[in-house]
């Protein structure tokens, strides 16, 4: 099963888990927003900036998770109601330790990139491998666009992947860092399983 690697770590990392964890990034993320709209400054102190990391203001490893995407008030709750459905799904089917190391894996290796090349990174690769992740676990799963046209999750994610690999292709050494780095959580998580899902295929092809 994707990810069960995580499941040996349980027991003597157990403490790690974060308990309503898609709530608690949600909640924190709508509250950004709130206080940005009040004093634009604020979001400067949580973003994910590797220079002032390197000078000690470490807590910004953990806080770009929160900060909003530059976008209105409806599509925020757009995004917020997805980041929230997409991270609960997860918790429901894997429980708080595990989506808890898929969120800190994500996290860490998008500082980790954004150290190695200098530049400010965002959260939005982060949340977009839980999305994939969501539509691996769920694939019938149905989203209303524009809250009328429903759409089976697993077809957003094809799109999502497709766009990905052309700006992969597109993109510089740090845009591939980005995204790489972004998405490697999902990678680690659900990589063999493609990999294997991929070999299958071949093979029946070729009978």
């Amino acid at each position: 099963m994707d990810g069960d690697w995580v499941d040996r770590f349980e027991r003597p990392l157990g403490w790690l888990a974060v308990p309503g964890l898609p709530l608690y990034l949600t909640g924190m993320t709508a509250a950004v927003a709130v206080l940005s709209a009040l004093k634009p400054e604020f979001v400067g102190a949580l973003v994910l900036e590797p220079s002032l990391i390197l000078r000690g203001q470490v807590w910004r490893a953990l806080t770009f998770l929160v900060v909003p995407p530059p976008a209105g008030p409806l599509w925020l709750f757009l995004w917020l109601a997805l980041v929230y459905s997409c991270l609960s799904a997860l918790e429901a089917a894997w429980g708080d330790f595990k989506v808890t190391v898929f969120v800190l894996v994500g996290a860490l290796c998008t500082v980790a990139g954004s150290l190695a090349v200098g530049s400010r990174f965002d959260p939005t690769m982060v949340h977009l491998s839980s999305f994939l992740a969501f539509a691996r676990l769920l694939p019938e799963r149905e989203v209303l666009i524009m809250f009328v046209l429903p759409v089976k999750v697993r077809w957003l994610a094809a799109l999502a992947g497709l766009l990905v690999a052309v700006e992969f292709v597109a993109e510089g050494a740090p845009g591939k860092v980005y995204l790489l780095s972004g998405l490697a959580s999902y990678l680690l998580f659900f990589g063999p399983g493609h990999w294997l899902d991929a070999k299958l295929a071949w093979r029946r092809r070729g009978r």
